[in-house]
């Protein structure tokens, strides 16, 4: 019973710092702010996260809610899944997500690139981006351990074009054409 009461503070805690950040902007908004707006304490707050943390978690559960699943594996005489297509457009959604609000996304890498602990779910994700690409790779019949190496070095572009794109040196519409250009050349690497 406690703990059902726990998760739901926290997640409208979280609810009402995604808004709060929304409205105001992250440098704005003010932990106080997020409490009073919860209806909770500020400590209620602090155990959730402080501001950055519960960047990060906004992000998290937006970027968590987008990830789209592997195609299956083609069945005998059916068209094998296409991975350049897949590996192309996986960064979409989040791609979407960065680009709804440019200031919201710069401060949530600012926040990752400090690599703080409560940031460990940028590993969660990683894994989850490399298995689901794997898996992708691996399904239109690559070999597994070439494709977590393809994955790998997917995921390591898809974070290289976020740095550029929070640094306002590029736009999303390039980021993607990047990112579909890494795809084209992974794939290739393996023959898909």
């Amino acid at each position: 019973m406690r703990a059902a009461q726990k998760l739901r503070t926290a997640t409208r805690i979280t609810e009402t710092a995604a808004r709060l950040f929304a409205e105001h902007g992250f440098r704005s908004t003010t932990v106080r702010q997020v409490a009073a707006e919860a209806g909770v304490s500020v400590g209620a707050v602090m155990a959730v996260g402080d501001k950055e943390s519960l960047l990060s978690l906004v992000f998290d559960r937006a970027i968590a809610d987008r990830i789209p699943s592997p195609p299956e594996p083609s069945e005998a005489g059916a068209a094998a899944p296409s991975a350049v297509a897949y590996l192309s457009h996986y960064f979409d959604p989040f791609l979407d997500l960065f680009a709804e609000n440019d200031d919201l996304a710069r401060a949530y890498f600012r926040t990752l690139a400090r690599g703080k602990d409560e940031n460990a779910s940028l590993g969660a994700l990683r894994t989850l981006t490399e298995d689901n690409l794997s898996a992708a790779m691996v399904n239109a019949g690559a070999p597994e351990a070439r494709a977590r190496i393809g994955a790998q070095v997917m995921f390591a572009a898809y974070l290289g074009e976020l740095m550029l794109l929070a640094a306002g040196s590029t736009d999303p519409r390039q980021t993607a054409a990047r990112i579909r250009r890494t795809a084209v050349f992974v794939t290739a690497q393996e023959g898909l």
